[in-house]
């Protein structure tokens, strides 16, 4: 990837943080909870021959991006916000990424938190109908499984029971959010 790439990555990231709530909120968190994000040294901005959208590396606590799998900026700040709730659960409970039950939480949550599942994104990428009462679990928990599709060698009947088994609690923490859904209370 070139430089000037690298750098209109990072200045789509930082504008992400100025327009989206939610990202200057988790930001913040991070911050209070002693882990502040650095744009140059918590954000890598690289190439992907995958589908591969972005990524949490926790052997170097950096958020990677994919930019040119990224095909609006709304979808570069969902998926900027996703791996942020990533750096975040690292943060306040230093989650194994190799267990696959910390794993489906945090995907959970990122998928939950970051509004991949809204009404909106639902209709914007799929022709199937959206059922409102329970398509946004369904929903989460088909995001949960896709992500943990990609990084662990397990099968699709024990992913869907290990996301089955932590789904209710971790659908139900929105930490550092009042609630999915609403961006607008806060609480730290």
């Amino acid at each position: 990837m070139s430089d000037d790439n690298i750098h209109a990555c990072h200045r789509q990231a930082q504008e992400c943080a100025l327009s989206n709530e939610s990202i200057r909120h988790l930001l913040n968190t991070l911050s209070i909870r002693g882990c502040p994000f650095d744009f140059d040294r918590h954000l890598a901005c690289e190439s992907s021959r995958d589908r591969l959208r972005g990524g949490f590396d926790r052997s170097t606590c950096q958020i990677v991006l994919y930019p040119e799998n990224l095909h609006t900026s709304k979808e570069f700040c969902t998926i900027f916000l996703h791996e942020l709730i990533h750096a975040y659960d690292y943060c306040r409970v230093k989650i194994d990424f190799n267990n696959p039950y910390h794993l489906a939480c945090t995907e959970i949550r990122a998928a939950t938190l970051s509004n991949q599942c809204s009404l909106f994104n639902h209709f914007s990428s799929s022709s199937r109908p959206f059922l409102v009462k329970k398509q946004h679990e369904i929903c989460v928990q088909d995001r949960a499984r896709e992500s943990m599709q990609i990084c662990t060698d397990l099968p699709k009947q024990k992913l869907d029971e290990i996301i089955h088994e932590v789904f209710p609690r971790c659908y139900k923490d929105t930490d550092p959010f009042d609630e999915f859904g609403t961006r607008g209370r806060r609480r730290i």
